[in-house]
């Protein structure tokens, strides 16, 4: 059997040989940047998108990117940042907020349900009033989470939801999302207070503290923090590239747990972001280096603790933004805020 294969003629060569496979995609691929200048709501801004964006870009935005010439630059925030609200809830602001004295922005993560029940039930009580507006800006879910956010939303209709991923990589692009609301539904409310989830907000107080300010122009106010150094080591939570800031001392900047804005500085900010290169430390990157840019004046206020601080009801009474309060520690602050016993020193 051997001696007859061993005769047989070669087989002859296909005259089209097989294609290759297909390259599978890249998982990661960069999308064709899309612009963060602010745009009028349109008929179809409500609109979710049916497949909403799952990449997180901005995580990956510490590394640099490549230039045409083949160089390193750093990530500009137009790169990554998705215009535009998945739920974009208008209503919140009637007439563009020409009633309003102060909207209440609370940044959210999906999963803290529990946390902006919390707010709802305590200093969120006073976006009952007519001339406060409060929302709850989230980024695009995880696919497990979009039925429970959707059944919130259609309980409270206060979930404003962006288009870029939730990440914390991504709380810069969550703030312009905010700032994008603010600018496209409420221009015509006179301040804005960008805040987080782990808040508790003195809301009478502030709107004292801004109406004693209601004259002021291009002007943020919190607690400042004054030559702050980027942390260069990669083990750092708030690690920071030399390509994405090369100086050496960040600028001023308000600290983002809670920092109040006067509305004539939204859209300036706004329009200045997407050339910038990407910076995901979201305080740094929109009240100290935008602002500074852009002439905006940061004005520190002892009210804006944006700390834990004992909770006695003459602190909790005399402040504005109490920071790093969890969901049931609320009710506690909630009641001391309330307490009509307790005699504080002017």
């Amino acid at each position: 059997l051997l001696l007859l294969l061993a005769r047989l003629p070669p087989p002859a060569p296909s005259p089209h040989p097989a294609p290759l496979p297909a390259a599978a995609p890249a998982a990661n691929r960069t999308t064709a940047p899309v612009s963060s200048t602010t745009r009028r709501p349109t008929a179809s801004s409500s609109k979710a998108p049916e497949a909403p964006p799952h990449t997180d870009k901005a995580a990956a935005a510490a590394g640099p990117a490549v230039g045409a010439a083949g160089g390193a630059r750093p990530v500009l925030t137009r790169e990554l940042y998705v215009a535009g609200h998945e739920t974009p809830h208008p209503e919140l602001c009637p007439a563009l907020g020409a009633r309003l004295r102060l909207v209440l922005l609370v940044t959210s993560a999906p999963a803290h349900r529990a946390a902006r029940d919390a707010i709802r039930l305590t200093w969120g009580h006073f976006a009952q009033r007519s001339d406060v507006a409060l929302g709850f800006v989230l980024g695009a879910p995880p696919a497990a989470l979009r039925p429970a956010i959707a059944a919130e939303d259609a309980l409270y209709g206060d979930v404003i939801v962006g288009r870029s991923v939730d990440s914390y990589s991504n709380l810069t692009l969550k703030t312009l999302s905010m700032l994008e609301w603010m600018d496209s539904y409420c221009p015509r409310a006179p301040r804005l207070l960008k805040t987080d989830d782990d808040m508790f907000i003195n809301v009478p107080r502030l709107l004292q503290f801004a109406a004693a300010r209601a004259n002021e122009t291009m002007t943020i106010w919190g607690k400042v923090v004054r030559r702050s150094l980027p942390k260069r080591t990669t083990r750092s939570k708030y690690y920071v590239p030399p390509l994405q800031f090369p100086g050496k001392v960040f600028p001023d900047f308000a600290t983002g747990p809670a920092y109040l804005l006067t509305a004539d500085a939204v859209r300036p900010l706004l329009v200045a972001a997407p050339g910038t290169p990407y910076l995901r430390l979201e305080d740094v990157f929109v009240t100290g280096l935008l602002a500074q840019r852009l002439g905006v004046r940061r004005r520190a206020a002892a009210e804006f603790y944006n700390k834990k601080v004992a909770p006695h009801p003459c602190a909790v009474q005399r402040g504005v933004a109490i920071h790093m309060v969890r969901y049931h520690e609320q009710f506690d602050l909630w009641r001391k805020l309330l307490d009509g016993k307790t005699k504080c020193a002017s």
